[in-house]
């Protein structure tokens, strides 16, 4: 049987009727590389995905991050059914679930001692931001191009910038990354190319006196699993703590799914504030912002307004409880990050082998496949943007979709992987992935 989405497209023509895009997120959009339309999704089961059309997928999308142990993880389900059951849904009144779910948060990311749930990682992020700069008495923020913080006012800035419009590289200027946001943020943002020791450093010393904090993805996720380079990540906690300023580690991505200590374990570093979703909940809607217990403090003294109807419910607890129980088990990374391993070097090897020029970064749960020579790889956005311009990505992505492998369609996305995948969806997608480059390059 051929491959075919035409159930998926009627679907997306008639979607457009009532919600603006016919989506509920631009990632979903064909703006966004899904092409003719998003594919619709009839149901998810473990590593497998499966759309309206009969189509099969080994999934490596994860819902976007948060599916780290898969579609529908049974003991998670049966611990939020019940608990909607037996207690409820939201209450709007403390419960005993949201210590529990907090214990083990803490339990698990050591520069955390207190925190405080949400439901979204924009949302966290506001918060940590809003924590940085009443607890310094400072204003401005230091981000970095090609970083991802969520989509609000005061942070969506200089993502993917068009680059004869983001100044010189020494002195980049802040790109809003939507129409709508006061040009005058602007001032409150100080925008550096990532992996630049020397920039960073003669930017926190000269501006000491106004930066309130630094926000940084340790792994750059939303731009291909960009890695820091050695001692980077290092350089950026001895020059914040030395400046007075907050650093903050927006593991949204990267929290529960590098490590069960997030990056900061992989790196050994100790953020002041972390922000977390995605992945701590398995597959539902909670976030968190947690780090000093200082900082923290200013949220119980009240100075920090800090609150949300949903914020800690009954649901989102009980998932984040269920599922740091199952990440807490033995192996489970170890063999999450040997599965992702090999895929990445199948895929390279493949892909040299047929002639194209191939490299991979990220780390094993979650990597992206570079159509580039290693020394090529790119180490921060500015790097990034030739090799984004020229990429055969798309095709590629093109070719497994219709072999049943999903994956995001964009060079600078990224292959996550689940405790659901096993070797056999590795052989799998390995074939389906060598014949769409042999199809590419025949």
């Amino acid at each position: 049987m051929s491959y075919s989405t035409e159930k998926s497209q009627l679907l997306f023509e008639k979607a457009k009727r009532t919600l603006a895009g016919g989506v509920g997120s631009g990632t979903r959009a064909p703006t966004s590389g899904w092409e003719p339309s998003p594919i619709y999704v009839e149901y998810g089961i473990g590593s497998h995905l499966y759309d309206v059309d009969g189509n099969e997928y080994i999934d490596y999308l994860m819902g976007g991050g948060p599916l780290i142990l898969g579609h529908r993880p049974k003991k998670v389900i049966e611990r939020v059914c019940q608990t909607i059951q037996d207690r409820g849904s939201v209450f709007a009144l403390a419960h005993d679930l949201e210590a529990k779910a907090a214990e083990k948060i803490i339990e698990t990311i050591p520069s955390i001692e207190l925190l405080r749930f949400d439901n979204s990682g924009t949302a966290a992020v506001q918060r940590a931001i809003r924590l940085a700069r009443a607890y310094t008495g400072k204003t401005k923020i230091v981000r970095f191009e090609g970083h991802y913080h969520g989509w609000s006012d005061q942070i969506h800035w200089s993502n993917r910038p068009p680059l004869e419009n983001a100044g010189s590289r020494d002195a980049p200027k802040a790109i809003p990354n939507s129409k709508g946001i006061p040009i005058e943020l602007s001032d409150t943002l100080l925008v550096l190319p990532w992996n630049d020791i020397d920039l960073l450093e003669k930017t926190l010393v000269s501006k000491r006196s106004e930066i309130a904090c630094v926000i940084t993805e340790p792994i750059l996720g939303n731009m291909g699993g960009i890695l820091p380079q050695p001692g980077y990540l290092e350089a950026m906690r001895r020059l914040t703590e030395e400046n007075e300023i907050v650093l903050i580690f927006d593991e949204v991505l990267t929290g529960y799914r590098v490590a069960l200590g997030g990056a900061q374990e992989l790196y050994k570093i100790k953020p002041d504030l972390t922000t977390i979703a995605k992945a701590v909940a398995g597959g539902f809607p909670a976030a968190a912002v947690g780090g000093k217990r200082d900082i923290m403090n200013l949220i119980t003294t009240g100075d920090v307004m800090y609150g949300g109807t949903y914020n800690s419910n009954p649901i989102i607890t009980s998932a984040v409880i269920a599922t740091i129980d199952e990440l807490q088990k033995p192996g489970v990374y170890q063999q999450m990050m040997a599965l992702g391993e090999r895929l990445a070097k199948g895929l390279v090897e493949i892909a040299r082998r047929i002639g194209l020029p191939a490299c991979w970064s990220g780390v094993g749960t979650m990597f992206q496949l570079w159509f580039c020579e290693e020394d090529m790889l790119p180490r921060d956005y500015r790097e990034a943007v030739p090799i984004l311009m020229s990429s055969p990505f798309h095709s590629f992505w093109k070719g497994l979709m219709k072999r049943g492998v999903l994956l995001q369609p964009r060079q600078d996305n990224l292959f996550l992987l689940s405790l659901s995948h096993t070797n056999e969806d590795i052989d799998k997608t390995l074939e389906a992935a060598e014949d769409a480059l042999k199809e590419m390059c025949p």
